[in-house]
């Protein structure tokens, strides 16, 4: 009789321990995934505030024409841009529904930023008289090829960065290539681009420009400003002032913009604001060249 009570007890004792041993093991296993969860987000707050110094110490450091020179090697080097893929795949579908609502059929209209000619190609398909410009050497090349490809004439130039080709005002609409305007460094440079462009339209010539799109408040970009103006202390490299959402991303220079900011350059170089829409980080809008009578 005592022996069974025992071997009972040692049978229930260990179940206990097994139990106990178990729990254990989970809670071992719930304080590993907590520890993992926390030093992951440590090592991504570190992560992405190192970016951010990395970004504000050589925007102080590399003027505006360096900067178009790491931007221009990115896409020098793109095979996505300078693809037939892409270059043959027409509109997307906000670039087609502002193309409906503001474009007169059949106008002729000039593209800035080309790239390897999707825009142009796409506006001929659909009835328009397109032509255009790009500072890419290669994805001007790029285009010659797509054009060649289908026997049509070479409808796009090579034209250094930040400038527009000398000529008439004889466009009867205007674009700006897909997210092209925000690469354009300092804002002083990117209107008189615009005042350019603005120079070769019609009286309410429609102009459809793209952009990356930011936060007023954000945090990311005050950081990589500060540092910025910090270091530009000691590099003296540019004289052109440095501006809230500047940033070196994907090794090519962006400025991402507020509605407000946009809204301000596009009626400095000439033009009202007729829309604007935010999708995310992307925006896009249509601004319309007015008189300078209008203006005043």
């Amino acid at each position: 009789m005592i022996h069974f009570k025992t071997t009972h007890m040692d049978h229930t004792d260990s179940e206990v321990s097994e139990i106990d041993r178990t729990g254990q093991r989970e809670r071992v296993r719930k304080l590993r995934l907590q520890c993992f969860a926390v030093t992951d987000r440590c090592q991504e707050r570190v992560v992405r505030f190192l970016k951010r110094i990395h970004e504000g110490f050589w925007l102080a450091c590399l003027n505006p024409d360096e900067l178009n020179a790491i931007t221009a090697q990115n896409f020098d080097h793109s095979q996505f841009y300078s693809s037939n893929a892409h270059n043959r795949s027409g509109f997307f579908e906000w670039e087609q529904q502002m193309l409906d609502r503001f474009f007169r059929p059949g106008s002729r209209v000039l593209v800035a930023g080309a790239g390897g000619g999707r825009e142009v190609l796409a506006l001929r398909n659909s009835g328009f008289e397109a032509e255009g410009f790009e500072c890419s050497l290669p994805l001007v090349k790029a285009s010659q090829k797509v054009f060649e490809e289908l026997g049509d004439p070479d409808y796009l130039v090579h034209c250094p960065a930040d400038c527009v080709p000398v000529g008439p005002a004889t466009y009867d609409a205007l674009i700006v290539g897909w997210t092209v305007y925000t690469h354009i460094p300092t804002r002083g440079r990117r209107i008189r681009f615009l005042q350019a462009l603005r120079q070769r339209a019609l009286p309410d010539a429609p102009l459809l420009i793209s952009f990356f799109v930011r936060r007023a408040s954000s945090s990311d970009d005050v950081l990589v400003y500060r540092v910025a103006r910090f270091w530009s202390f000691f590099s003296r490299a540019r004289k052109e002032p440095l501006e809230i959402g500047d940033h070196i991303s994907y090794a090519r220079y962006a400025h991402w913009f507020t509605e407000r900011g946009l809204a301000e350059e596009l009626r400095a170089a000439g033009f009202r604001v007729a829309h604007f829409v935010e999708q995310g980080e992307f925006g896009y809008a249509v601004g319309v060249a007015e008189d300078a009578a209008d203006r005043a």
